[in-house]
């Protein structure tokens, strides 16, 4: 009888483990990422429009109102659905979709000009801006394997200054000058993107 009742505790937990395995792959959470989630929420998925404040002040203070989305004119912005931890309804980007080109062509940054509230503060020149910071993967990144390729020099607004050439033509991304508009992200010819744009700031 305690066999029985063992095999039957046995088998209650294996299918608990088998649904809580089924809910880290669809999360995509490897094991022991549980922990992980509630720094996950405040963390952002995607970077934020131009301005945006630290990401809680940011959270904080976004009214949800899409103002900036629909000022953008390259349509670069989206707003967070279900499937981001957090700010849902919050503006973000994602530079490999559609990088921020910076309004270029315009007498200043449409989002934060649409912006009611301070969630996007204004910055005196493009760049003060500070939405994220690049990060080149020397792995796959074809001038790294010794493949001539300046992809990401020509699309940066800063060449020679955000990202430099070393001798043997090799990428390298100067941080404090770096803005993270996501130009290099999206002009990089490998798939995946061999530079991903990490946000700043993010507490």
């Amino acid at each position: 009888m305690m066999r029985l009742v063992h095999k039957a505790t046995m088998k209650n937990m294996q299918t608990r483990r088998q649904f809580l395995a089924g809910l880290g792959i669809l999360f995509g959470l490897s094991a022991g990422g549980w922990g992980a989630i509630a720094a996950k929420r405040h963390t952002p998925i995607q970077l934020r429009p131009p301005g945006a404040q630290t990401e809680n002040d940011f959270l904080a203070a976004c009214i949800r109102c899409g103002l900036c989305v629909e000022a953008c004119p390259y349509h670069t912005l989206k707003l967070a659905d279900a499937t981001q931890f957090a700010g849902i309804g919050a503006p973000y980007l994602s530079a490999r979709e559609v990088p921020c080109y910076l309004c270029k062509g315009f007498a200043d940054l449409k989002c934060i000009a649409a912006c009611p509230t301070p969630a996007l503060q204004p910055v005196k020149s493009l760049r003060e801006i500070r939405m994220g910071v690049a990060v080149i993967n020397r792995e796959t990144c074809l001038a790294w394997q010794g493949t001539s390729c300046r992809a990401c020099w020509h699309a940066c607004p800063y060449p020679n200054e955000a990202i430099v050439l070393d001798e043997l033509g090799r990428a390298l991304v100067n941080e404090q000058v770096c803005i993270g508009c996501g130009l290099c992200d999206y002009a990089c010819v490998t798939e995946p993107s061999s530079i991903i744009v990490t946000p700043r700031g993010n507490t």
